[in-house]
């Protein structure tokens, strides 16, 4: 089997999985690659299966234009095969049609499907022949349908957002989320050191572009050689999106201080937190999931931080000695901010997990509220698009404890990101990082604060 016939076999197999149980697509793939698999051929499995997944929906449109029945009543391994060649055949460069065609019909022949084999052969060059056969819904007699198949997404989701945001925004969100998402890090330490991060990738053909909101962050094309670079090695960076960086931002803790990080796992966010107050400070991390807490333990150890206490405890049942001045929330949400990286939760969230969830939120922030020393902050952190995760459950916390109101920062470069409301949103499509809704609390009187 050729290099590129392994990378088509594994991103089947993959799909076949997630069809099959609607699993995190990132946990199958790096359950099915093995150590061996060069790093071209992993990066075109990932690029295939994660394509195929992620315009399901469109792909699947397709395929009934050029078959009688349609594609609930085909085989798993049919309907994957399809998905995977026209992935290949109407979303992918560089690709020559005989290769995507052939080698996907091979996957089939090869494991003893050949009479679907040859039916497979036929849609995919039928296909190739009639493109214009696949004919979309009209975009301004049936909006919603339009949105949904050619862009895909599922029908509550674009009917919210339709809604909420008008087809023009909602069809730029959608543009946004489809793209191959910019891979972030964050270098750690002072200003003159995160340059100096930049500037040794850079001379050592690494090519990677400043962040465009705040310091310390910059993008890469080339995230496989960032992650095994001499730089991110020592321990001087962590992978962490742009938008992850607003929270931070906006609770804003000197050095010296003692944070409390809740929900923290994976980690991320503990790190920048720690190298900011510095040694003479510190950050409590709690998780009540105590393998993702290790992966906060291992980040830290990483990059040699040991300001960090770890607490594998529900914020629930936490019951710190003391009070905290700065608190970050982070609560468990959709991810629906995540869509272009996380391709799989279109389909695998449903509207009725919003409304759980903000349940969910509505009992941690409560909570955490009661950690909160007085005249202290706290910021509410999510990642997702929705207002019932954000607004909802922020402006129904404030009217229930008006010991809290909304805080608005003084510091420039979140103002990009500021709501006349005082909510702080990050979108895909206007700041070319991840979404995600944010807002600062404060305990006491003041409404502005430095």
């Amino acid at each position: 089997m050729t290099s590129r016939a392994l990378s088509r076999n594994l991103a089947w197999t993959a799909l076949l999985e997630f069809q099959k149980t609607q699993a995190d697509l990132d946990q199958i793939l790096d359950n099915l690659a093995h150590a061996g698999i060069p790093e071209r051929d992993r990066a075109l499995a990932w690029e295939i299966s994660k394509g195929a997944v992620k315009y399901m929906r469109k792909l699947d449109y397709i395929a009934y234009s050029y078959v009688k029945a349609p594609m609930g009543k085909q085989k798993p391994g049919v309907i994957a095969a399809l998905r995977i060649g026209l992935y290949q055949l109407s979303e992918m460069t560089g690709i020559p049609k005989y290769a995507a065609v052939d080698e996907t019909v091979s996957l089939l022949s090869e494991t003893g499907m050949k009479r679907d084999a040859g039916f497979v052969n036929a849609v995919l060059r039928a296909f190739i022949r009639e493109p214009e056969k696949a004919k979309f819904p009209d975009r301004a007699a049936d909006p919603a349908r339009f949105l949904g198949t050619y862009y895909s997404y599922p029908d509550w989701l674009v009917k919210r957002w339709l809604e909420r945001l008008g087809f023009e925004e909602a069809e730029k969100i959608m543009i946004a989320f489809n793209r191959r998402p910019p891979v972030f890090f964050k270098a750690l330490g002072d200003r003159a050191s995160a340059e100096s991060v930049i500037n040794s990738l850079n001379e050592s053909g690494i090519a990677v572009e400043p962040g465009r909101f705040f310091p310390g962050y910059f993008a890469s094309a080339q995230a496989y050689e960032v992650l095994n670079s001499v730089q991110f090695k020592q321990g001087r960076m962590i992978a962490q999106d742009e938008s992850q960086g607003l929270p931070i931002q906006l609770l804003d803790p000197p050095k010296g201080a003692a944070v409390l990080d809740l929900c923290s796992a994976p980690g991320g966010k503990t790190v920048a937190l720690a190298d900011i107050v510095g040694p003479e400070g510190k950050v409590v991390s709690v998780d009540r999931d105590g393998k993702r807490l290790e992966f906060v333990r291992q980040a830290a150890a990483r990059v040699g931080l040991v300001n960090i206490e770890f607490v594998c405890k529900d914020v629930l049942q936490f019951a710190p000695a003391g009070k905290f001045g700065y608190i970050l929330l982070d609560v468990p949400c959709s991810g629906l901010g995540t869509l272009w990286s996380n391709v799989d939760i279109r389909w695998t969230k449903k509207e009725g997990d919003i409304k759980a969830l903000a349940c969910q939120q509505s009992r941690l922030l409560e909570k955490s509220a009661e950690f909160a020393a007085n005249r202290g902050r706290l910021v509410y952190s999510t990642c997702t698009t929705e207002p019932d995760e954000i607004e909802n459950v922020v402006t129904g916390f404030v009217e229930k404890n008006r010991q809290f109101s909304m805080g608005r920062s003084k510091n420039d470069m979140l103002k990009p990101f500021e709501d006349p409301d005082s909510f702080y949103r990050t979108w895909p499509h206007r700041h070319g990082i991840g979404g995600g809704g944010f807002a600062l609390l404060v305990k006491g009187d003041e409404n502005q604060i430095s």
